[in-house]
């Protein structure tokens, strides 16, 4: 996405910035309803939603047998951060 503001709405940005988070369920019910219902309007958002969970789905099979060492999270999660700050550029 070449910009966080798609069609009158503003918080793009924010809900992208926070999106691991509402995957994880880490966010105040309140939190989760405002991003819940920006998904449910954003299309490009609710992409990125999609694609954030599917490769958090592939992380956590491929880490059945044991939990990846935080080293390799932390590298992941730079990458991933790189990746979406290169889109967004």
């Amino acid at each position: 996405m070449a910009e966080h503001q798609h069609q009158g709405h503003s918080d793009c940005s924010e809900v992208l910035h926070h999106i691991y988070e509402y995957l994880d369920g880490e966010m105040s019910p309140e939190d989760v309803k405002r991003v819940a219902g920006h998904l449910a309007e954003c299309r490009p958002c609710l992409a990125e939603h999609d694609l954030d969970a599917a490769v958090k789905e592939v992380v956590r099979r491929s880490c059945v047998e044991q939990p990846a060492p935080a080293a390799l999270r932390m590298q992941v999660v730079s990458r991933l951060t790189t990746i979406r700050m290169d889109l967004d550029g």
